[in-house]
């Protein structure tokens, strides 16, 4: 079965009920093996944080990884680890442990969060940015 799939249908469940049952944890655990449990050490060590900015109502999640801060965008399921870039977009994973912390924080209410002016959303952003191709 798709994993993506799974995530979402176990995120949805966990979010209704508020918490995750053993059925949903066995599902996680099956789908990604050692990617679900390094994702929910990430949510208990809370490391998913989730940045409000107003008046735009704008959000970024970033989930603190072994190697540093990675963006998570959850509806299109996408991080900027490199691990996303290397088995993700090759076609070996679906999805990063990043984005499963993610989900699975969010859905337990298990992350931080800190509210921004707009004017600060580049300043978070430009750790995300490419630098800017030399000619």
């Amino acid at each position: 079965m798709d994993e993506t799939l799974i995530l979402r249908q176990v995120r949805d469940d966990t979010h209704r009920t508020g918490g995750l049952d053993e059925d949903g944890k066995q599902r996680l655990i099956e789908a990604f093996q050692k990617r679900f449990n390094q994702a929910m050490e990430l949510v208990e060590e809370e490391k998913v944080s989730r940045y409000v900015f107003s008046p735009s109502g704008r959000t970024i999640w970033v989930v603190a990884g072994k190697h540093g801060e990675y963006q998570v965008l959850p509806e299109s399921m996408f991080c900027s680890c490199d691990d996303y870039f290397f088995r993700v977009m090759s076609g070996k994973k679906q999805v990063c442990y990043h984005i499963i912390a993610q989900q699975m924080g969010e859905a337990l209410g298990k992350y931080r969060t800190t509210d921004l002016a707009d004017s600060n959303y580049a300043q978070i952003t430009s750790k995300w940015t490419p630098p800017p191709l030399q000619s």
